[in-house]
């Protein structure tokens, strides 16, 4: 039995970047003899065993073969015969299929230490064009190591492309759009993943809510534009390292949320429709739902004291602060993007602050008095809150 580090760890070991996690493969060995030896069995559709004391991954050696459409549909072999060279040749780029020994002896059949230097994201083999979740983890390294230089292979973007015409790509599970989404998103440059994503033609067809169709004027037919704001996520990059905030603006401004015409039942529609599919958490879905309070946080200066008072109830900023600073944040780098006024920014934000201070520091005990009917308690309140809003200068 001989064990060899693998993937990741190997991979950012040679880019000079922290190790995150350490996988391992284990070659001459069996599920039966890693129990015996502690090991914890995990692997859903193939072996894969904790480490009694480290709890890190511990894999057997394997070969695939695709026997059925899908990302599911391999049949694997974990035999003792299964050599390293073959388990890492089923792997998808280069820069990951390389090995350490317990020597520190790199072993790297398939070239990725040449391609880490050029700074290339290549396929392994052709076995890449199998598995359709591979379009996104390219995408994904391409936003990850962008950074240093890195760029998606010619050859290998065929392959992405040719999962996309023979439909390949339509069978990814929408639980694993989303992690792969989430995780891109907390990367420092996402919008290279949507773009990659683009450049193969998979886009469309892994994020459809995403997409518009309308006819072109000049040509007569119909064509797809995406709705994503490419310049507002990068500029949420450099702003917040929120990825529910960067999510939020990337959905903004190419919906026209303050066009009269997109009214709030239009937008929850169309959050509705991305949350039918992709299981997208509370703290994403919401505050994308929230963006269309934009138009009152934009002209918060020129509306009266009822609609500000109206806007923050429907934000919920009074009771969720931390969410509505967020919001907040949103909307800052929506108007950064659209080069407006950062002093009237500035004032709304001190303005919007003074209100919520003030409106939770009000005595509900001096308000309300003896009155005891809950709808005119409410009507007190709101007006009390009116009066605070009126004094605070624009």
């Amino acid at each position: 039995m001989k064990i060899y580090l693998v993937g990741g760890a190997v991979r950012d070991e040679q880019l000079g970047l922290p190790i995150k996690e350490r996988d391992w493969c284990v070659v001459g060995s069996s599920a039966k003899e890693l129990t015996a030896k502690g090991f914890k069995s995990v692997g859903k559709n193939f072996p894969i065993f904790l480490h009694p004391d480290t709890k890190e991954e511990y894999a057997l050696a394997r070969t695939e073969q695709k026997i059925h459409p899908g990302y599911h549909g391999f049949e694997f072999n974990t035999s003792k015969k299964i050599t390293l060279e073959e388990d890492l040749k089923r792997r998808d780029l280069t820069i990951n299929a390389i090995a350490k020994d317990e020597y520190g002896l790199i072993i790297d059949p398939y070239n990725g230490l040449l391609d880490i230097k050029n700074r290339i994201l290549k396929h392994v083999s052709e076995a890449f064009n199998e598995d359709p979740v591979r379009v996104l983890r390219t995408a994904k390294f391409a936003a990850r190591y962008h950074q240093y230089g890195f760029k998606v292979a010619i050859n290998t973007m065929h392959y992405m492309e040719s999962m996309v015409k023979n439909n390949e790509i339509d069978v990814l599970a929408p639980d694993r759009v989303w992690k792969e989404t989430e995780e891109v998103l907390n990367s420092p440059d996402p919008h290279i993943y949507f773009q990659v994503l683009k450049e193969c033609n998979a886009f469309s067809r892994i994020y459809p809510e995403f997409i518009k169709t309308g006819e072109n004027s000049n040509t007569k037919k119909n064509q797809q534009v995406s709705l994503l704001n490419l310049d507002a996520l990068k500029l949420s990059i450099e702003i917040t390292s929120h990825a529910e905030v960067h999510f939020a603006v990337m959905l903004f401004t190419d919906h026209g949320l303050c066009d009269l015409n997109y009214t709030q039942e239009k937008h929850h529609n169309f959050i509705q429709d991305i949350t039918k599919r992709l299981p997208i958490p509370n703290i994403f879905s919401q505050l994308v739902e929230l963006i269309i309070y934009y138009k009152d946080y934009k002209n918060l200066r020129h509306i009266s004291a009822e609609k500000i008072l109206s806007f923050l109830s429907k934000a919920d900023a009074f009771r969720r602060q931390e969410r509505f600073k967020k919001l907040l944040v949103a909307f800052e780098i929506i108007e950064k993007n659209d080069e407006s006024s950062q002093q009237d920014q500035e004032i709304k934000n001190t303005l919007i602050n003074k209100i919520i201070e003030s409106c939770n520091a009000l005595s509900i005990k001096e308000i309300v008095g003896k009155e005891s009917n809950g709808e005119e308690i409410k009507k007190l309140i709101h007006q009390s809150k009116i009066e605070i809003i009126k004094k605070i200068p624009k």
